[in-house]
């Protein structure tokens, strides 16, 4: 392929010459995989194979729902073919994540990803299947998504069906193997960030919500292989194509075996989806948009920070101090630490009695 020449729309790309298999990672929500499971019968190009990874069980209490979802998976094979892999044990799902796009990478190309509350509309498949052909050889696409994941004053400044992006969602997700290896996730410290700390991540009005999640990450200890996919990329100075309307409907919101996302279902979450959204026009440069590309004021990030109740502690402070130099972002990021720290002068005040 001609780098120079890249596809204007997905009509006119052929399909791989081998298509990728869907990967499934599944656990206790036989409910939900149903209705996923459904909408891959309905999509205008079947998929050759499913590989469905099943978590391992926590305790005695999750065997019934995972034997459910094996029972599903096994009846489901007679429609599409499903490779079952059972975990021995409870990896949580990062780690199942992680362990299966490198074991399924190391023989295939590419594959398409759904998690077991992902339902794809028809159209998902048969992009995804074109979008990694078309970029197959352009490596600053590191990941692709069926998922609409802007910022909201973002959609009327794209054009075009997709969009390229400093963020993605693991809702209806595509990856090469040569990217995944890129990064080696497999080989990382389970607290990985290649920017060191989450003040060091540059901050434009997309990852400073991804600033927010490390920060969480951090301060609790855990992890999310998203979001540290996300910084391994950003770090590279690569770029995700998502679309500006989702081929993907999440339908975990609520659901009592939920572990993310256990409260009702916030308005965002799907309202950029369409069942009947058939994408075709692909973007004109490997450039994001001014507004994703450019990096925000001290001030705004101060204020974001403040706002999400992040604290900041000095080193944190020194380094905002370094890399803002207008005095009005020196002050906000000083009152940012002051509102959190314990020299806090309203603090000092409640603990004397004043």
């Amino acid at each position: 392929m001609n780098l120079t020449n890249l596809p204007m729309s997905l009509d006119e790309m052929p399909l791989p010459s081998s298509l990728p298999p869907v990967i499934l990672t599944v656990f206790t929500r036989p409910d939900l995989l149903k209705e996923v499971l459904k909408g891959l019968t309905q999509q205008t190009l079947s998929p050759p194979q499913i590989i469905a990874y099943v978590d391992g069980a926590r305790s005695e209490s999750d065997l019934p729902l995972i034997d459910q979802t094996i029972a599903l998976l096994q009846e489901f094979s007679s429609k599409i073919p499903v490779d079952i892999r059972l975990r021995s044990q409870n990896l949580g799902c990062d780690q199942n994540v992680i362990l299966s796009f490198t074991e399924i990478l190391s023989t295939y190309e590419s594959i398409v990803y759904l998690e077991d509350d992902d339902f794809p509309n028809p159209y998902f498949y048969d992009s995804m299947c074109r979008l990694l052909e078309a970029y197959r050889e352009h490596k600053k696409i590191f990941s692709i998504s069926g998922y609409a994941a802007f910022p909201e004053q973002a959609y009327h400044l794209i054009e075009e069906d997709f969009a390229l992006s400093h963020r993605v969602f693991s809702w209806g997700f595509g990856i090469w193997a040569d990217r995944w290896n890129d990064i080696a996730l497999i080989n990382q410290p389970k607290q990985y960030n290649p920017f060191g700390k989450f003040y060091n991540i540059p901050a434009t009005v997309q990852t400073k919500m991804t600033i927010i999640n490390q920060f969480w990450l951090e301060r609790n200890e855990q992890t999310d292989w998203v979001i540290t996919l996300t910084l391994a990329s950003l770090y590279q100075n690569r770029v995700h194509l998502i679309p500006k309307t989702s081929l993907i409907y999440n339908i975990g919101f609520g659901h009592p075996e939920s572990k993310t996302y256990k409260g009702k279902e916030a308005s965002w979450v799907n309202s950029a989806y369409s069942s009947s959204f058939r994408p075709n026009s692909l973007p004109t440069s490997l450039e994001l948009i001014d507004l994703l590309k450019n990096e925000i004021s001290g001030v705004e990030l101060a204020h974001y920070l403040y706002r999400k109740g992040i604290s900041i502690n000095l080193e944190a402070l020194f380094c905002y101090l370094k890399k803002y130099r207008d005095l009005q972002s020196r002050l906000e990021f000083v009152k940012l630490f002051m509102a959190h720290s314990r020299f806090s002068f309203k603090r000092t005040r409640r603990r004397l009695g004043l």
